[in-house]
């Protein structure tokens, strides 16, 4: 699969909340296979010393909201995902792109990054900064000088690049009797297809500076975009895209944290072997669940309008847990929720009771919201907003779709999965009773050939003009992880290909003859 440039994509989301305390504990203690490495061997790629070598495959989801890890082993393949990050007592999937420097002391020293950040700045902001979508700012050409206090973009990344580094490390130590350091490490980064190469370059520069990688053009280093990262995932984990056939057309789309982008690609099997061709894209910014969260708490402050948040410290903590009660409403949400009413616990530091007179959403000490108030407040703007680029691809490639597979943090929303099918699916498909339930595999009648099928313009209209454009509508398998799991895999298959290579072979005859003399 061939890396593009000069195209769009970005990848962000937030993560999946796992609260089951069993689930947690056996996550956190899963355990590692031990890795076996020969103490003659002392080089970065296994596969130039033979197959008996095992080598760690990262996978990095630099997202602009949060970043995932996944790691595998060459010689197993099974597949980690790192859930447990540093100062948090939940199992996460991700963690947040963001970073905290004390404005006090060396305000270009690192304090803290990720979810430790986040907590550390809540509990006290004081003269502290807290510095957040960095990696948009690389799309900007305008803007990637100087950030807050004098720090540049490329230091930011540094930085946070090396925390994430040295406790990726530190828990693989802890998990092999073999440390990282004496284990070969190579490095499957995803970045966006809309980067250009000098853009690349400059965040390559930055995983060298942290210590990740020994230069730009390493040997242990594969670079892939996100979109191709995405697709490959699919093709491993959804059994939707087995029914793909020569010169299909589908989409991807990566709904993430602030970002969205929805990406084409045709099946091509000329060559005798299924290929994913990329044909287009298109980005949109504020498009995730970070705008959820921001239209969320336009909804609450339009509700204390009448209550004067910064009178007490305390009362601006108490704003932030209640907005804090979203969070689990956000991941659960679904097309059943639009006719139920969400409760929130109302924090006593709020001081409700001054606002005069009470208000008719206060039920005992929680404050009532309406399902579908979340849809059309809340939900409905962004899915909107996704709605429209999917439109946008459909009209430059004026045929149906086989299928759109959604991947990110947001892509994991079954509402937003409700929404699309709704917009999309043909009217006997859409209004299948199961929300959640695994994608129809529907497929045109037999008789009906792919080139007499309807254009565009020729879908009957029905709830939805739009119904009809897609055959059917996925939602990945833990597609918050897609793009890293799918970066991880790619370079899986990558080595196995170099593996079975004339020249591999040959090499490996001629270091296993040495051996034996």
């Amino acid at each position: 699969m061939s890396v593009g440039y000069g195209n769009r994509f970005i990848a962000a989301g937030p993560p999946k909340i796992i609260k089951n305390p069993q689930k947690i504990k056996a996550l956190l203690e899963r355990p590692v296979p031990r890795i076996a490495v020969p103490k003659r061997l002392n080089t970065l790629l296994g596969d130039f010393c033979g197959d008996d070598v095992d080598v760690n495959r990262h996978g990095i989801d630099l997202g602009n909201t949060f970043t995932a890890i996944s790691y595998a082993h060459q010689n197993d393949g099974e597949m980690i995902d790192v859930v447990k990050w540093p100062k948090s007592t939940i199992a996460y999937s991700k963690v947040p792109t963001v970073s905290l420097y004390n404005s006090e002391s060396d305000v270009r020293k690192l304090t803290e990054w990720g979810s430790s950040a986040v907590a550390s700045f809540r509990r006290s902001k004081g003269d502290r900064t807290l510095i957040s979508d960095y990696k948009l700012q690389f799309f900007d050409q305008g803007r990637r000088a100087v950030m807050k206090h004098g720090l540049f973009l490329t230091d930011v990344l540094t930085h946070y690049l090396r925390g994430l580094h040295e406790y990726l490390m530190e828990e693989i130590n802890k998990a092999q009797v073999v440390k990282s350091g004496t284990v070969p490490m190579h490095y499957c980064i995803t970045v966006p297809m809309s980067w250009s190469r000098s853009t690349r370059n400059l965040v390559l520069r930055s995983y060298v500076d942290a210590g990740i990688l020994p230069e730009i053009r390493a040997s242990n280093v594969t670079i892939i975009t996100e979109a191709e990262a995405a697709a490959t995932y699919c093709r491993e984990h959804c059994v939707e895209t087995d029914s793909l056939e020569d010169g299909d057309l589908f989409m991807v789309c990566d709904a993430g944290g602030r970002t969205t982008q929805v990406t084409v690609f045709r099946v091509d099997e000329s060559l005798g072997v299924r290929q994913f061709v990329y044909l287009s894209s298109s980005y949109a910014e504020e498009c995730g669940s970070a705008i959820l969260d921001q239209n969320f708490k336009d909804l609450i402050l339009h509700r204390l309008s009448g209550l004067d948040l910064d009178a007490r410290p305390q009362r601006q903590k108490a704003f932030e847990t209640l907005l804090d009660g979203f969070t689990e409403i956000k991941f659960i949400f679904d097309a059943r929720a639009m006719e139920e009413i969400k409760h929130l616990s109302v924090p006593m530091g709020l001081d409700i009771h001054e606002l005069n007179p009470t208000p008719d959403w206060m039920e005992d000490d929680f404050m009532a919201i309406s399902g579908q108030e979340l849809c059309e407040m809340v939900f409905d703007p962004v899915i909107e907003k996704i709605v429209n680029l999917i439109l946008g691809q459909a009209h430059e490639h004026p045929q149906i779709f086989t299928g759109l597979f959604l991947v990110g943090g947001f892509g994991s929303n079954k509402y937003l999965l409700h929404k699309l099918k709704e917009s999309f699916l043909p009217p006997r498909l859409s209004s299948s009773p199961s929300m959640s339930g695994p994608p129809s595999s529907s497929r045109p009648p037999s008789n009906t050939s792919r080139g007499n099928l309807m254009s565009i313009e020729e879908i009957p209209e029905s709830g939805s003009p739009h119904a009809g454009l897609i055959e059917k509508v996925v939602m990945v398998p833990k597609a918050e992880l897609a793009v890293a799991r799918g970066a991880v895999i790619y370079g899986l298959k990558c080595a196995s290909k170099r593996m079975k290579s004339p020249k591999h072979v040959e090499r490996s005859e001629s270091m296993e003859s040495s051996r034996t003399k």
